[in-house]
């Protein structure tokens, strides 16, 4: 009964730490596999987070605000879409790196338009 005890034990924490190991090797991908792999989860993670962030800076908008940040937020998904994809292929790290701008753009609209008032250039930024 503890042989068999020690043994599930041990099949369970194989699959409890898995994760974990497949996680670490985004940390150094070994090949372009899994450089691929990688920047396409952090992709799926980037889309995420720029899809929260855009909601909470929409809320801390007036009307017409909302107006120019969603203006501006389709603009840029269409030359992000443009620059980052070629017949077909997307370019994993051209596509995250500009997310991770976008996202800080709309984190500085969203404090900037809390605390000290919205500057309309900012609202129209397309990067």
């Amino acid at each position: 009964m503890i042989k068999k005890t020690l043994l599930i034990a041990g099949l369970l924490a194989q699959f409890a730490f898995a994760p974990a190991v497949f996680a670490l090797s985004c940390g150094n991908p070994i090949n372009a596999y899994d450089k691929t792999y990688c920047a396409s989860l952090k992709m799926t993670q980037l889309d995420k987070e720029i899809n929260d962030q855009y909601g909470k800076t929409i809320k801390v908008l007036t009307a017409d605000q909302k107006k120019d940040v969603k203006k501006a937020q389709i603009q840029w998904i269409r030359a992000r879409d443009s620059e980052c994809s070629n017949g077909g292929t997307v370019t994993l790290d051209c596509v995250n790196d500009k997310m991770e701008k976008r996202i800080s753009l709309l984190k500085s609209i969203e404090r900037e338009c809390k605390n000290s008032g919205c500057d309309k250039a900012l609202l129209s930024k397309v990067e």
